[in-house]
């Protein structure tokens, strides 16, 4: 009878498995031996943990996230060089922590104690298995296995979070100062004429990044001479922000308003405007692979980041480790502690929601607005316009009373 009683309870365990992938797909006997005993291959798909997350990875890929599926590949490398190979879908919240355990102290392989990392690439590799764990719930499987991941149950496994970067930022009057080095050219006369030119080049890049909405290497890489620029007299950019188009594909359209300052640092840096052309083309120097452009924008990160470092030491003395990523939070930064509106930096930012886009923004946030907020981020006087009020018909006169009255 006892045993009895034992096979019953597999034999339901058994059931409510079945019945949750019932739920979502249809039964076939590949796939409800793939269930009960791991048997990790049905056609062509591999139904496991790590047949999933090797399917992300590749969907990833195909969707042109490089850098999205290069950091999957390495979380999954992580998790078999911990674990081994993981038949069908024997994952638990045990298994988890044995791999989140080994993540923080290493396992002893062969005399040699491997897979430590950083708490930083542990919470990466962590959430990378939760969007596995979350899809295999999705599709069926691990229904009634129990959630591991958690960060206010103790019990559970505690993702960690990354670290706060509030500090890294430059002010309005800082930016300012490094916008004038750009414009006068102040470089050192040790420095040889080669690396000037690079130098001023990469200074003029992180200039951009802040300018252009704090827009990353990647974003500015593909920014393009396209329609909206040129309905716009060349006064506006447009594009789809890279890292968040994937997420959310209609809610990432960012407009950037050409503001003065910008324009003169694309006057030296970007190539001359040509319909549908790039910006920037010595980025990507016309790569099409978007493996190869993932490692060029990398690149170009770092040599922004190299550049940067040694003009704000040597040229303006400062004692800051100031990278590519700075643009974009002191663009945030900056307009929030001007008094801007949240929505407005959150739109800006390509984190905003919504159905028509493009048509949205340009109708909440005109030209002139955009313009009048992004002019707030350097300390710059706007030059004022001259009236020659005696030459001026009865029309303009007319013209010049409604703006002042405005």
């Amino acid at each position: 009878m006892a045993k009895k009683k034992e096979w019953e309870a597999i034999l339901e365990a058994y059931r409510t498995r079945l019945v949750k992938v019932a739920e979502k797909q249809q039964l076939t006997l590949s796939l409800i031996r793939t269930i009960l005993s791991g048997v990790d291959v049905s056609g062509e798909v591999n139904k496991s943990f790590v047949g999933i997350w090797e399917s992300i990875i590749e969907n990833k890929r195909k969707e042109g996230r490089a850098g999205t599926a290069e950091s999957y590949t390495c979380a999954l490398k992580s998790f078999r060089k911990i674990l081994g190979e993981v038949e069908g879908f024997s994952v638990n919240k045990e298994v988890i922590e044995k791999w989140n355990d080994g993540m923080k102290k290493g396992v002893w392989q062969n005399c040699k104690l491997v897979g430590k990392i950083a708490d930083a690439t542990r919470g990466i590799y962590l959430r990378t298995c939760r969007v596995v764990w979350k899809e295999c719930v999705k599709q069926g499987f691990l229904a009634n296995v129990e959630y591991p991941f958690s960060n206010k149950d103790h019990s559970l496994i505690s993702i960690p979070r990354g670290k706060q970067r509030k500090q890294s930022y430059l002010n309005v009057q800082e930016m300012t100062e490094l916008y004038n080095v750009f414009i006068e050219k102040r470089y050192p006369v040790t420095w040889s004429p080669f690396y000037i030119e690079k130098a001023h080049l990469s200074l003029g890049l992180f200039l951009v990044q802040y300018l252009c909405n704090g827009f990353n290497m990647a974003d500015a890489a593909r920014l393009q001479y396209n329609s909206t620029y040129w309905k716009e007299g060349g006064k506006a950019f447009e594009f789809m922000c890279k890292k968040t188009a994937a997420r959310s594909a209609d809610n990432s359209v960012v407009v950037v308003p050409i503001i003065p300052p910008l324009q003169k640092i694309l006057d030296e840096i970007a190539a001359s405007p040509t319909k549908g052309g790039y910006v920037f083309p010595f980025i990507f120097n016309g790569v099409e692979n978007e493996e190869e452009r993932r490692r060029l924008s990398g690149l170009e990160n770092s040599n922004v980041r190299d550049r940067l470092q040694r003009i704000c030491k040597e040229v303006l003395h400062w004692e800051k480790i100031v990278t590519g990523t700075w643009a974009r939070h002191s663009f945030a930064t900056n307009l929030k502690l001007a008094g801007v509106e949240e929505e407005y930096i959150a739109e800006s930012m390509g984190h905003s929601h919504g159905n028509d886009v493009t048509a949205g923004y340009m109708d909440k946030y005109p030209l002139e607005i955009r313009f009048r907020n992004n002019m707030k981020l350097l300390a710059i006087e706007e030059p004022k316009e001259q009236i020659d009020i005696d030459s001026l018909s009865q029309e303009q006169m007319k013209e010049l009373l409604r703006r002042f009255l405005k």
